[in-house]
């Protein structure tokens, strides 16, 4: 559950800055127009809107270092999406049976490298929109720092930083998630927190051996202690 509150407070303040930021930048645009005719005082609000929501983005990020760090579950979760270079070569084997050079489908376990890729995209991505946020965010205190050209560079980073990762969201994680043929309409794990059997044998078979393992393993341990009781 809590996995799936830190997703759905990202989900919330990432589209939120996506378009109170683009509101921001292109107050022109068709798209703008639109939602002002909707609701003007979103328009009026976007400014704060924005900040709210960078503010919820800090806050998910920063409890999310906490869940890694100090929590069994998070712990696990973190050693999990670590590069290896197991990954590398998932990476060249999926390119090859693309191309039609293999026949065989590498196996992945809890995280495939693709969801690596995302996650460590995500982790810097906010750090960078973070950072460059505050400096524009108390400008008077950053243009004496680091003077007007220092802040222009992170104005400017922050821009494209924006675009990168609105467009990585769109093309990437949205195909991933709701797009792909193999899961449409969407993959429900975002939203139950599980994947079926027939899910895991297709897209994660290793880790689900590793959990059928631990379950046999358990189960053994289980009736073990029943006949330690029972006698």
């Amino acid at each position: 559950m809590s996995e799936r509150l830190q997703h759905g407070s990202l989900l919330v303040s990432f589209i939120t800055l996506v378009i109170t930021g683009f509101m921001l930048r292109y107050p022109e645009a068709w798209w703008v127009a639109t939602i002002r005719g909707i609701a003007d005082s979103v328009f009026d609000l976007r400014g704060i809107l924005h900040r709210i929501a960078s503010v919820v983005l800090v806050a998910a990020g920063l409890y999310h270092i906490y869940y890694l760090l100090f929590t069994e579950r998070g712990k696990a979760l973190f050693r999990a999406l670590m590069p290896r270079w197991q990954d590398i070569t998932d990476a060249v084997a999926v390119l090859k049976y693309n191309l039609g050079l293999s026949p065989h489908k590498p196996s992945f376990g809890r995280f495939s490298y693709v969801e690596k890729s995302e996650y460590w995209a995500l982790v810097w991505g906010t750090a960078i929109m973070g950072v460059t946020g505050v400096i524009l965010w108390f400008d008077n205190t950053f243009l004496g720092l680091l003077t007007k050209l220092g802040w222009d560079v992170a104005r400017t980073i922050h821009f494209y930083e924006a675009w990168l990762a609105t467009l990585a969201i769109i093309v990437w994680h949205f195909y991933f998630v709701l797009l792909n043929p193999d899961i449409y309409p969407m993959n429900m794990a975002w939203i139950t927190g599980t994947l079926s059997e027939a899910e895991m044998a297709d897209e994660h078979p290793l880790e689900l051996e590793k959990t059928k393992k631990e379950e046999g393993y358990m189960k053994v341990e289980v009736e073990k202690e029943s006949k330690v009781d029972v006698q």
